[in-house]
């Protein structure tokens, strides 16, 4: 067996390993740390997890790489790390940023080949700091076809300044990148509005937007109150604070501008390569602002004929660093062929035993009720009674989406499910919506344009004869950020879904991460923790067929 190891220290750090081509681990530091955005030492957690469970040492890893810059694992949350002390610098290959990010999104796909587009907010690249990246990639190579410079557009940097000085919002470590919030605002507002000030920041004025001032610290949350105040952003700030609606009709226009921003990449992108002979109706995006599934979901409907199918790979952004260096050194290094009928699971994290769900139940013995042998069909008859049930099986996810594995479960068709998950556990804003999980056969029976979505990528229209149907997952523009899900990429959950189908007739369930403003609970203590210190009623490890809820101290 050939293996291959990622690191990555810096933000949303963490390891990757191939093992012969295929990703079988990937681990982030927030989901130990339980803190968002975490850096931390990629090696000591490879070789206490992958290593120590795998009973191999480090002479078993064959290659070790990393992105740029080869500087990260030397540093990573603040500290510095002894990375090279075990392995030296010349034993591991360094890959540009925005390359890693195209790696993991085109091998990760079944495409024979593709347009690549990388979009974040700033990359180290051979040519310095890059926003922006166009490829090329067919079989097993990639070819980079251009590169905007950070400091030229960034995309991501003015979605990150925005979030932070005018709306307010986290745009990093601790709390996490908030741009999920402003993009749910959007649906609330008038792009037309602000469009052409929003137009100048993203183009013209950006050198303003960029601007650093003085007092400005990066990469950490400061409360809003005492962060310093952007000289350019501060009137918009002001206006965002005079009421909820003027808010939103920002929100819509920055999402609107970078639609248009984007398109415009695409088309040009598009028309470039193919005057070059280059002809292919696929695309894969990658980047933190690939995250954005309003833009990724029209991407289709937009290019009509000329893009048929897009792809997102299940950690898009720099979490994913590490599984494209691993990726690229294997296909386009090592030259191996791809098996493109491969489906890259999102459930790479670590597998709990029995055991351990055992120990954490002892430990919380006094504050919880336990049922055992509690099958499926159970579960579901609690969430067709509109119970919250948390559930916890398998491999965790990659990603920041709960895909089934570290998921909160709600019923879909009670119009106060929405307003009482987030009274009783998420505590998000009033105009943020909730996903659906939906059985990937009746996908093109719900919404408009449907295609596969198994990381919950992309927002659809829910088709006018379904709206109303499914209230606690509808967003305010009749539109869903929504999973699909097929029996051979998760089985379990398929079948809680399908249960839920057969005594409904909604093939659909409201699903959001398993936390509470913290990271994804990783293991069965992180789980019970997390049911214990909200009102979530239920929780269900699936594979042992264990509910608990909680105990009546009264």
């Amino acid at each position: 067996m050939m293996r291959i190891a990622g690191l990555y220290n810096w933000h949303d750090g963490g390891y990757a390993v191939l093992e012969d081509g295929v990703v079988s681990e990937h681990i982030e530091f927030e989901r130990y740390t339980r803190v968002k955005e975490s850096g931390g030492d990629s090696l000591q957690y490879l070789k206490e997890n992958y290593l120590e469970k795998n009973n191999i040492g480090i002479e078993d890893i064959d290659y070790f790489v990393s992105a740029y810059p080869d500087t990260n694992l030397a540093a990573g949350g603040g500290s510095t790390f002894s990375t090279h002390e075990t392995v030296p610098k010349d034993k591991i290959t360094f890959y540009p940023h925005h390359l890693c990010h195209a790696a993991h999104a085109f091998f990760s796909s079944n495409f024979k080949d593709a347009l690549i587009l990388t979009i974040d907010s700033e990359g180290l690249e051979d040519e310095g700091a890059v926003s922006t990246c166009g490829w090329i990639a067919s079989d097993t190579k990639i070819n980079k076809e251009f590169s905007i410079l950070g400091n030229q557009l960034s995309i991501g940097k003015l979605w990150g300044r925005c979030t932070r000085f005018i709306f307010k919002l986290s745009s990093g470590y601790p709390r996490g990148h908030q741009a999920g919030s402003v993009m749910a605002m959007a649906a609330l507002g008038d792009p037309e509005k602000y469009y052409n000030e929003f137009f100048m920041m993203a183009t013209k004025d950006f050198p303003y937007v960029s601007h650093t001032p003085p007092g400005y610290k990066r990469g950490v949350y400061v409360p809003p109150e005492e962060d310093v105040i952007h000289p350019y952003l501060d009137r918009f700030r002001k206006i965002a604070e005079e009421s909820e609606q003027e808010k939103f009709n920002m929100a819509a226009a920055l999402q609107k501008v970078s639609e248009d921003i984007l398109f415009n990449l695409i088309k040009q992108m598009h028309a470039q390569t193919s005057a070059k002979g280059f002809n292919t109706k696929n695309i894969c995006l990658a980047g933190g602002v690939s995250l954005n599934s309003v833009f990724a979901g029209k991407i289709v409907d937009n290019f009509k004929g000329v893009i048929d199918n897009v792809f997102i790979p299940p950690v898009p952004y720099d979490g994913g660093l590490s599984i494209g260096a691993c990726q690229y050194h294997w296909h386009s290094v090592l030259g191996n062929p791809r098996d493109e009928e491969v489906f890259v699971s999102p459930y790479l994290g670590e597998q709990y035993t029995a055991e351990d769900v055992e120990s954490a139940i002892q430990e919380e013995k006094n504050n919880i009720e336990i049922k055992r042998k509690v099958k499926v069909d159970q579960c579901v008859d609690l969430i067709v009674d509109n119970k919250i049930i948390s559930i916890f099986q398998g491999k965790s996810e990659s990603g920041r989406r709960a895909l089934g594995n570290r998921s909160i479960l709600a019923n879909p068709i009670s119009p106060d499910m929405k307003n009482l998950i987030n009274e009783k556990v998420k505590h998000r804003q009033w105009y943020r919506p909730f996903a659906p999980s939906i059985l990937e056969d009746h996908g093109e029976e719900w919404f408009e344009n449907f295609f596969p979505s198994p990381y919950m990528s992309f927002v659809f229209k829910f088709k006018e004869d379904k709206f109303g149907k499914a209230p606690a997952v509808e967003h305010f523009d009749k539109s869903a950020r929504l999973q699909s899900v097929s029996r051979s990429q998760n089985k379990n959950y398929y079948n809680i879904i399908e249960s839920f189908y057969e005594k409904t007739g909604v093939p659909i369930l409201l699903n959001t991460s398993f936390n509470d403003r913290e990271p994804i609970v990783e293991n069965p203590k992180d789980a019970i923790k997390c049911f214990l210190s909200t009102d979530i009623d239920y929780l269900y490890f699936v594979e042992h067929e264990i509910l608990i809820s909680k105990a009546n101290l009264d």
